[in-house]
């Protein structure tokens, strides 16, 4: 802009300002007024993916949980991934939660009702929506609490399947029975650096509810880990559990199929009148709960276990590095009688050869 330019540019904003007009105001506004438009010209796939890279992928714990968080908002929302996301509404999202609902799946549907809600309410906070429209999402009904515990019988039954299900998910299954602990994110993400051989021990640095966890390893379960130790001699890899060396191994869900038909024919060899009924791997922790609390053992030492923490009496900061090995010798000793319970002389499972 010249001088020239310039000077007859301020006499226009004087005589404009005499008349009452602000123009620095009112380009302040009208850039105020674009920007917002052109952010509720952003596509629902746009602030989708933004939320996954920004806050998904960074926030929450690696693991079956994230990615089935994932999976439901890709899948759930892919209907309207066109759409600006300020057209999105409440509506739109309960479509979802009711088709779900309709199907009879119900837990499903308020799983998909909770992850929309957690999107929209990052959004809104990041001011990529005006209101945040899922806060209000109505949902699917109330869910019936699960009550499957496999007996006794049942575990050893498991424990002996396990035997016909090779080098990999043989141990991952055993293991899972012996511990006691979250099978997915717990055992199948195992790895060397958290084993300690000498004091018969591993540490669980971030589990489920982010506090360290101490369990004692029972003479079956470092015979487990010694075998799988040598099998990766020549292919060493952090993982305990895995197929490439470089992650975890996955395929559970197909693992588990093939578990299930080993212990079908098993039952049935078993002389069993009553069918083993649908199980899945998290049951296994209530059997062991069950089994040792039958057995007399402290609740206290079987929550402590299993790591659960009651949301009324949560440590303090100090405590909690204290309790992570609070009753570890109970512990111990209740584990150790938990193997002997699965592996003892009285396990009646007859165990498959293979041809």
């Amino acid at each position: 802009m010249s001088l020239t330019e310039a000077s007859s540019a301020a006499l226009e904003m004087q005589v404009q300002a005499e008349r009452g007009v602000d123009t620095v105001r009112d380009a302040r506004n009208t850039k105020q007024l674009l920007e917002a438009e052109e952010l509720a010209k952003k596509s629902v796939k746009h602030i989708l993916n933004l939320y996954l890279s920004t806050y998904v992928e960074q926030e929450l714990k690696p693991g079956q949980s994230r990615d089935e968080r994932k999976r439901q908002l890709t899948t759930y929302l892919a209907l309207y991934y066109s759409t600006y996301i300020a057209d999105l509404s409440r509506a739109d999202l309960q479509m979802v939660v009711d088709d779900k609902q309709a199907n009879g799946k119900i837990v499903m549907a308020n799983r998909i009702r909770a992850a929309l809600r957690a999107f929209t309410g990052w959004a809104h906070k990041r001011g990529h929506i005006a209101q945040d429209i899922g806060i209000l999402l109505q949902s699917a009904g109330k869910e019936k609490s699960r009550e499957r515990t496999p007996s006794l019988d049942q575990v050893k039954t498991i424990w002996g399947a396990s035997f016909n299900m090779g080098n990999l998910w043989g141990p991952y299954i055993r293991l899972c029975i012996l511990t006691g602990q979250r099978c997915r994110s717990d055992i199948l993400h195992m790895q060397w650096s958290w084993i300690d051989f000498e004091r018969c021990r591993y540490e669980i640095p971030n589990p489920k509810n982010g506090r360290p966890h101490i369990i004692h390893l029972s003479e079956p379960a470092i015979k487990e880990l010694l075998n799988l130790q040598t099998l990766q001699a020549d292919n060493p890899s952090p993982f305990i559990f895995t197929t490439t060396g470089r992650r975890a191994a996955s395929g559970v869900s197909k693992a588990k199929l093939k578990l299930d038909n080993y212990i079908r024919e098993i039952w049935g060899k078993a002389g069993q009148q009553l069918s083993f009924e649908p199980w899945v791997l998290h049951d296994l922790r209530r059997s062991q709960a069950t089994a040792l609390a039958e057995a007399g053992f402290d609740e206290g030492v079987v929550d402590r276990i299993q790591n659960h923490v009651a949301t009324g009496s949560r440590a303090s900061a100090v405590a909690a590095v204290y309790n992570k090995a609070q009753k570890l010798t109970e512990r111990a000793v209740a584990l150790d009688a938990w193997a002997k319970m699965v592996t003892g002389e009285n396990n009646n499972v007859v165990k498959l050869r293979k041809a």
